[in-house]
């Protein structure tokens, strides 16, 4: 059986401060019958794309993102359309696709999963030409977003202290979406484009969202009143009901136009990396475009 060629992409600074133990678990896990490995790792932002390109280009297999959404959006960014299927090896803040798709928070056991050898193509999205694949939005969680990313602490802990901190600053705007060709216009705190289900931290924004029905879940939001959002709207959260709340009203589409009511730019977001502000944002589901290695049930 000839073997196939795949390529880990390791980004250095997503957690991975043992190099050499990873290489080493890569080694020891994939199955060498099956594949000839390859390993580059990410020297400067972006470099992600620059890699996942030019082993499209070489005719790899298959291309392993192991860092954090960021990394596995750039890497994904350039695998879209193409015969190369993207793998996951979750290393980093939010792990959002990883966990939508139910793969292990592990090195090894993320990486036996390749092994299994499961391949089915998911969808995509597209906001203002630049690729997502689990979330993005609007709003409140992309100001947090926005300020997290400014600041050279990482965790969950720095995280919530900007959602704490813009919570009590950040005021909720009027919206004009143009879902599938229909306006309306909505008073929202942060409105969600959700791919999958997952904001991150297995915390699910769009509990129904899937990744594979070739459309794309907008979740509206009202701002919380406190007392309520830690008593009721947090709970349902936590526990992976959201949909339950009555902040929220959820849409699917395949396409969406959306700006500010009175002109404003907007904070933007893209699986969970601030995009910085916009005037308008365009989104559009690109059913079942990327080949992904999956466990056996997603």
């Amino acid at each position: 059986m000839k073997r196939k060629q795949i390529l880990l992409i390791i980004n250095p600074i997503s957690g991975i401060h043992h190099s050499d133990n990873v290489e080493k678990v890569i080694y020891n896990t994939l199955d060498k019958n099956c594949f000839d490995i390859h390993i580059a790792y990410t020297q400067y932002p972006h470099h992600g794309n620059v890699l996942a390109q030019e082993a499209v280009e070489a005719g790899m297999n298959i291309v392993a993102a192991v860092g954090g959404d960021g990394t596995i959006n750039e890497v994904a960014s350039q695998l879209v359309g193409t015969s190369t299927a993207l793998a996951v090896i979750p290393h980093g803040s939010g792990n959002g696709l990883a966990y939508h798709l139910h793969i292990p928070i592990n090195v090894k056991k993320s990486l036996k999963i390749i092994n299994d050898g499961i391949i089915q193509p998911i969808d995509t999205c597209v906001v203002n030409g630049k690729y997502f694949f689990s979330i993005a939005g609007v709003g409140f969680d992309a100001k947090v977003a926005f300020d997290f990313n400014q600041d050279v602490k990482r965790g969950f802990q720095n995280y919530l202290k900007y959602i704490l901190k813009n919570y009590f600053e950040y005021q909720s705007q009027e919206y004009i979406l143009r879902i599938d060709g229909e306006e309306q216009i909505r008073d929202a705190f942060f409105i969600t484009f959700a791919n999958s289900s997952q904001w991150g931290y297995n915390v699910k924004i769009a509990p129904h969202a899937s990744i594979q029905d070739g459309l794309l879940d907008v979740c509206i939001c009202h701002r919380p009143n406190f007392i309520k959002l830690l008593n009721i709207d947090l709970p349902f959260l936590l526990s992976n009901h959201f949909d339950k709340s009555t902040l929220v009203k959820y849409v699917k589409c395949r396409e969406l136009t959306i700006s500010t009511r009175n002109g404003s730019p907007m904070f933007l977001h893209i699986d969970g990396d601030a995009a910085g502000e916009v005037e308008k944002a365009q989104l559009q589901i690109k059913p079942q475009s990327l080949l992904t290695v999956i466990p056996k049930i997603i």
